[in-house]
């Protein structure tokens, strides 16, 4: 009677730990999760723009006399630029940037002038105005105590303008000989060196000098025939300011 008592009771206890072993639910064992970093989406970008002035005199102002009636020449130019855009920073020494914005405006007039009857003259008028976008890669060579000296080479396109008239004026009667203008495009480089000062964490003053060449760009002048110059070349120096977006 015993033996069957306690075979009775081992069953009853496996079965008791069996129901419990079924409804037991294991413990979830999770990963270690790794901390998301967001994107900067500024990260190595920066806006800038610039100011400069050109130093370039296509018309020497200058009086011709002889037994012809006299010609002079005049002008008036718009030496300074100036431009705005955005680059990206490559790494810690190489950036890139593109630019545009408004180039130059030259304008001449000459008059001639009849010494033997001064009721009669001639005047012309000319005025170029031009454009440019530029694609510019930079290397900086360091910074020392907030400084960053850099060099740079640049490769795009300039847009010139240009437009002028002539006229007979005789007192008491005005006669016009033509109006004309020209629309072109050309290829233009630009060769650059300067330094950068970290006026804050984002924001930089940047001084250098820019030589600007388009070699094929038309511009108008009283000093080629027909009035039709080509080829731009400019010595320029410009001040401007980057900010970083990061």
């Amino acid at each position: 009677m015993l033996p069957t008592r306690l075979l009775l009771a081992a069953g009853f206890m496996f079965a008791s730990v069996a129901a419990q072993a079924a409804d037991y639910d294991p413990p979830i064992v999770i990963d270690d999760i790794q901390e998301v970093v967001p994107v900067e989406v500024g990260s190595g970008w920066y806006l800038r723009g610039d100011v400069g002035y050109t130093f370039s005199s296509r018309y020497k102002n200058y009086e011709r006399t002889g037994y012809v009636p006299d010609f002079e020449i005049g002008e008036d130019n718009t030496s300074l630029f100036g431009g705005a855009g955005f680059g990206y920073n490559i790494t810690d020494y190489l950036r890139v940037d593109l630019t545009g914005g408004f180039l130059r405006r030259e304008k001449a007039w000459g008059e001639n002038i009849d010494p033997f009857d001064a009721a009669f003259s001639a005047r012309s008028e000319i005025e170029t105005s031009m454009a440019y976008g530029m694609v510019t890669g930079y290397i900086d060579l360091g910074t020392f105590a907030g400084f960053t000296p850099y060099v740079g080479a640049g490769a795009g396109m300039v847009y010139t303008h240009s437009k002028g008239y002539g006229d007979i004026r005789v007192p008491d009667n005005e006669a016009y000989f033509g109006d004309f203008k020209r629309d072109d495009f050309g290829f233009a480089y630009t060769l650059n060196a300067g330094m950068a000062y970290s006026l804050t964490q984002n924001l930089s003053l940047d001084v250098g000098y820019q030589y600007f060449n388009a070699p094929k760009a038309d511009y108008f002048s009283f000093e080629k025939p027909g009035l039709y110059g080509q080829g731009l070349d400019f010595h320029q120096v410009k001040v401007g300011l980057r900010y970083d977006l990061w």
